[in-house]
């Protein structure tokens, strides 16, 4: 598996993620071309996108969006239909009545219904063509979070295991001492239930940071390498080239072209009719044959068709509706995202120079407590008050590079 990320490791992050915001400018005004996701991300995502079931769809979309364009290239806007009609006068008079018509009927296009056709079938292929990127962003969202949920976890287990070797090394230096004659036995037991107390908290990290492991490879099928996981510079991205926003903006452009198909289509399509037919009066006279055409026109239907018309319509408007919902909250999740990395990146200083001195007062202390001239208890309190403002400081460091990702992620980065 992947190194400990020690404070040092944490540091170079932090720093190469204000070198980015430097160079970028702050967040919310993006200057520069995108720089995307390390090439460690896009192979994660390859491998999570190859185990996730929705890559099934993609095949169907594109066989829906070449039926729709086969049928707009077509001559007849439906199906041919035969027919065959047979009749004669033998259960009744038997006077040798016969006749036999055979029959095809072709529907047509009007005009505007097949230009409606051609209209959705190129939405329809729009959309299929949009499903692919979309499918790889969420893949990438996902891959995100599990990466810096890992390399938190890893974090967290670096400092617990620091942290029960720091407190086996002072159980064993006060053990010395209490053989000295320097400190009481009370001194012993409350050293030793501090180590005991570190190494219950790197048990249960292990387990957060084994669990995190295991989900991340099964998630992505590979494992995970986090020795080259470094913060993302700031993607700029307009709100239209978002894969989310773009295939949203496609599915209205689709739910008008099918309202306005059922608008082109009318009463109904006209039909083209061609047959023959063979007919005999009686047995004395000759059989007849004939060829016919004919062409059969719908007209009205306005209050038969207007359910369709209507559940297209609100289709459309539903989907119109979606879409600048989504609209709002990208605005809102956007400006929330660089609100959140902007704080994170303020605060670190003082978090760092907190952390600088917490660790030069556990140093002094430690130096007091080995001179006598500090008890344990005062001690412990010292180490564990500097112990959470290094693990906070170190946990700043990977907010920073856990937000900048999360900000490309909305902003719509795709590796």
């Amino acid at each position: 598996m992947g190194r400990r990320l020690g404070t040092a490791t944490v540091k170079r992050w932090t720093l190469a993620a204000v070198l980015c915001v430097l160079v970028n400018g702050a967040p919310g005004a993006f200057a520069e071309p995108a720089v995307h996701s390390p090439s460690e991300l896009a192979r994660y995502v390859d491998a999570a996108l190859a185990r996730d079931p929705a890559q099934e769809l993609l095949p169907l979309l594109e066989q829906e969006a070449a039926a729709l364009t086969r049928h707009s290239h077509s001559w007849f806007s439906d199906g041919p239909v035969g027919s065959v009609y047979w009749q004669d006068d033998a259960a009744l008079t038997d006077d040798g009545l016969r006749e036999a018509e055979v029959g095809l009927e072709w529907p047509l296009w009007w005009p505007r219904a097949r230009e409606a056709a051609r209209i959705l079938a190129e939405a329809s292929a729009a959309e299929a063509n949009l499903h692919p990127r979309y499918q790889r962003w969420l893949a990438t969202a996902v891959v995100r979070e599990r990466l810096w949920m890992l390399a938190t976890a890893e974090a967290a287990l670096a400092q617990a295991k620091e942290a029960e070797l720091s407190s086996r090394l002072l159980h064993e230096q006060v053990t010395a001492r209490v053989r000295a004659g320097d400190l009481a036995q009370a001194d012993q037991l409350m050293s030793e239930q501090e180590m005991l107390g570190r190494a219950a908290e790197r048990q249960a990290a292990e387990r957060d940071w084994l669990t995190q492991r295991a989900g991340f490879e099964l998630l992505v099928g590979l494992p995970a390498d986090l020795r080259d996981l470094t913060p993302e510079r700031i993607a700029d991205i307009e709100s239209d080239a978002h894969p989310g926003l773009a295939l949203l903006a496609q599915k209205v452009k689709r739910a008008e072209a099918e309202w306005q198909q059922l608008r082109a289509r009318g009463a109904g399509a006209p039909v083209l009719q061609i047959g023959g037919r063979r007919e005999r009066g009686s047995r004395d006279e000759p059989a007849i044959d004939s060829l016919g055409m004919g062409l059969r026109v719908p007209f009205g239907g306005a209050v038969a068709k207007s359910p369709d018309r209507a559940a297209a319509q609100r289709a459309w408007g539903e989907a119109r509706l979606q879409w600048r919902q989504a609209l709002r909250d990208h605005a809102v999740s956007r400006q929330e995202a660089q609100a959140a990395l902007q704080q994170a990146l303020e605060i670190q200083p003082l978090v760092e120079r907190r952390a600088e001195l917490a660790q030069r007062q556990q140093d002094l202390a430690q130096a007091a407590f080995a001179a006598g001239e500090l008890d344990l208890m005062d001690l412990l309190r010292i180490r564990e008050q500097a112990r959470l403002t290094i693990r906070e400081s170190e946990r700043q460091h990977l907010t920073i590079g856990w937000s900048t990702a999360r900000l490309n992620q909305i902003l719509g980065d795709v590796p």
